[in-house]
């Protein structure tokens, strides 16, 4: 009961307490059915800087879009802005507030169990549109970034099989390893038991003023990922010190966007 009033009172911090981000570039939106989820979903677009028409761009996909599209748009401002990111664009997907029903990988009583049919979404409906419409690389090679249930579901979609994933950067702060008795655990197990690979780029951050069982939890997949000893993988798992839940994902964010896009 606990975990679930803690996780009720991040999503009204999160929608109450909206910050303000100055952040240098374009930006558009448009609304996109699903057919798959039966749902509306405001898209929020920014052109950084570097954003290049005339090339193939890479994407950047970051959840929670509602109130973390300008957190992130700034920080890839910056970066792009100082040239450590390459020529991209940033994608937020709204509808936050069923985040409980899209991000969560089972139905349990803080949670619906949408997330195989909301990572169809984005690999069959989003970014076919988002490709249609803007110059991005259509190989499989976009990121994608989210914090605590965002989290959860960015190491779902990573555990997908890779010969379809559209996604081979991750970064997640803060994720709800908790979720249904740590069930993510079970995805990562499954996954490993009929791969013998992992190429991707993996960034994972945790407050250190996190609960124990997060901190427990964040320290084992780690250590469960490594052991699989994946040729290609390349990963960080980081403490962000001095920082709880919600604190510790903006500096998260700019440590693994960092991350992956260094290898």
């Amino acid at each position: 009961m606990k975990t679930y009033l803690l996780a009720l009172a991040l999503t009204f911090f999160l929608f109450s307490c909206k910050e303000e981000f100055e952040i240098i570039g374009n930006t558009e939106e448009f609304t996109i059915y699903s057919n798959i989820i039966e749902d509306d979903y405001p898209i929020f677009i920014y052109f950084p800087s570097n954003y290049n028409p005339n090339i193939l761009n890479q994407l950047i996909i970051g959840l929670d879009g509602e109130f973390r599209f300008e957190e992130i748009a700034n920080i890839i401002s910056e970066k792009s802005a100082n040239g450590s990111i390459p020529s991209c664009i940033f994608v937020a997907v709204g509808n936050s507030k069923e985040r409980n029903r899209d991000y969560t990988p089972t139905k349990y009583e803080h949670g619906e169990g949408g997330a195989e049919n909301y990572y169809h979404f984005l690999q069959e409906e989003l970014i076919p549109e988002l490709e249609s419409r803007y110059s991005i690389d259509t190989l499989n090679s976009k990121t994608l970034i989210g914090n605590s249930f965002g989290g959860l579901f960015t190491h779902f979609a990573m555990f997908q099989k890779r010969a379809d994933n559209p996604f081979d950067k991750f970064v997640s702060v803060g994720c709800s390893f908790w979720y249904d008795s740590g069930v993510i655990f079970e995805y990562e197990e499954n996954y490993s038991q009929i791969h013998n690979d992992l190429d991707v780029e993996y960034f994972s951050g945790m407050g250190t003023l996190e609960g124990g069982v997060n901190l427990a939890s964040f320290e084992e997949m780690a250590k469960k990922i490594k052991s699989r000893k994946y040729s290609k993988l390349q990963m960080k798992s980081e403490f962000i010190k001095k920082h709880g839940h919600s604190g510790a994902a903006t500096i998260g964010f700019k440590k693994g966007l960092d991350y992956v896009f260094s290898n």
